[in-house]
């Protein structure tokens, strides 16, 4: 009897132990979402240009995301997406999901950084699904690079979202278009402490605090748009 109930116990324990070790590792996925906008910024010459920032009204940042494959491949990652709030401020962030397939003259294996910087409104609002495609919900493009880059008062045609890749590995053939981004609500909840959560009430509910790691990660963003 007290062995059966000592087993019905281990579930229990096994959750309150993981739900902890879920959130740091939330917690350092920020700081390596910061430390990786931090790099984009870094080289004058390959920077996403201030002008861009400045119009920007949501930022999501994907390190290391994987590419893979031979005539068939796919992606896979993981980052998070913080919105500009009404009093210009940056939010609180979610947690986001990458996958996606693709077909072509590709071999070999790759890891890239990946930012998209979202320039509308109507963007924004594809980010409250559970998920969304790139090239399909929103249009998406090569974003300009470097300080001097001349940049458009808005986002030209049906570009809601630009995109910037970095990859010290070798690949060929990828594309973010058709690429899908899904609300990662089990990361997102862990890390808040609150269930349910949605990608609403993260970016607009004041009585959620903000932590320190995603006040650095505010401060690294408004550096990069002085």
């Amino acid at each position: 009897m007290r062995y059966g109930m000592l087993i019905g116990l281990i579930p229990a324990v096994v959750i309150t132990v993981a739900l902890p070790a879920y959130a740091n590792d939330a917690e350092e996925q920020i700081q390596n979402a910061a430390d990786t906008f931090a790099s984009f910024m870094a080289n004058p010459n390959q920077r996403i240009p201030r002008s861009v920032l400045r119009q920007a009204q949501g930022i999501a940042i994907l390190p290391g995301v994987t590419s893979a494959g031979f005539i068939f491949g796919g992606t896979g990652g993981s980052g998070i997406i913080t919105v500009k709030n009404d009093n210009g401020r940056w939010s609180n962030p979610i947690f986001v999901n990458i996958a996606g397939g693709s077909v072509g003259l590709q071999v070999g294996a790759r890891s890239s950084d990946i930012v998209l910087v979202f320039m509308n409104q109507r963007a924004v609002r594809t980010l409250l699904r559970q998920s969304f495609s790139l090239g399909g919900d929103v249009g998406v493009a090569a974003g300009p690079v470097g300080s001097n880059a001349v940049v458009p008062t808005d986002a030209p045609g049906n570009v809601d979202v630009y995109a910037y890749s970095r990859s010290a590995g070798l690949f060929a053939g990828v594309s973010l278009a058709g690429q899908k981004i899904s609300f990662n609500r089990d990361r997102t909840e862990a890390f808040y402490g609150r269930s349910p959560l949605t990608a609403q009430t993260v970016f607009n509910d004041p009585t959620i605090p903000i932590p320190p790691v995603v006040e650095r990660l505010h401060q690294t963003i408004n550096r990069a748009m002085q």
